[in-house]
C-alpha cells in the first residue's frame, strides 16, 4: 500500500541537500534533524511506500533551491530527475480553479497555493516545513503535517 504524499519544495530540498553549516551547533544540529527526516521520506519514495503528487512549478523551485545550495548543476539535474521519476506531476493549469479558489480563501501565496491545491486534487497529505502554509493547509481542511513534528514513516 502506498501513501499519497505532496512535499512542500522545502521538504524535498531539506532531504536532497544535507545542511552545509561549518560550525557544529545546535543550530546545525537542528538543520541535521530536519535532513534526516525528509530524506527518510525520499527514502520511502524510492522504496514505492509513498507516491509523490507535486505540482510542475516544484521542478524549478527545487533546481533554483539546490542549485543556490550546493552550487552543483548536476546535483540540481539529479534533484529534478528524482521529481520527475518518482512524482505524478499536475499542471498549473488543471490546478488552476482549485487554487485561486484556495488563493482567496488562505491569502498564501501563489507557489503555496499551488502546492494548497495539488494535495487538494490528489486527496493527499501535504508535508512542509513551513508552519504558516500548514496552518492555513488545515484551515482550508487539507490534511497536513509539519516536517519538524514528523515522527515516523508515513
Amino acid at each position: 500500500m502506498t501513501t499519497d504524499i505532496v512535499l512542500d519544495t522545502s521538504v524535498f530540498v531539506k532531504g536532497f541537500v544535507p545542511p552545509k553549516r561549518k560550525k557544529r551547533d545546535e543550530v546545525y544540529y537542528s538543520r541535521l534533524a530536519l535532513h534526516r527526516k525528509a530524506k527518510s521520506i525520499l527514502d520511502e519514495v524510492t522504496m514505492g511506500r509513498i507516491l509523490l503528487h507535486e505540482p510542475v512549478v516544484m521542478l524549478v523551485e527545487t533546481a533554483s533551491a539546490v542549485s543556490r545550495l550546493s552550487s552543483n548543476p548536476a546535483l540540481s539535474r539529479l534533484a529534478v530527475s528524482f521529481i520527475t521519476e518518482h512524482s505524478l506531476l499536475y499542471s498549473d493549469v488543471y490546478l488552476l480553479e482549485a487554487a485561486i479558489d484556495l488563493g482567496i480563501i488562505t491569502k498564501a501565496s501563489g507557489f503555496d497555493v499551488l502546492f494548497l491545491a495539488c494535495a487538494k486534487k490528489a486527496d493527499a497529505r501535504l508535508v512542509t516545513d513551513d508552519k504558516k502554509m500548514y496552518e492555513k493547509a488545515l484551515r482550508a481542511g487539507i490534511e497536513a503535517e509539519l516536517l519538524r513534528e514528523f515522527t515516523s514513516s508515513p
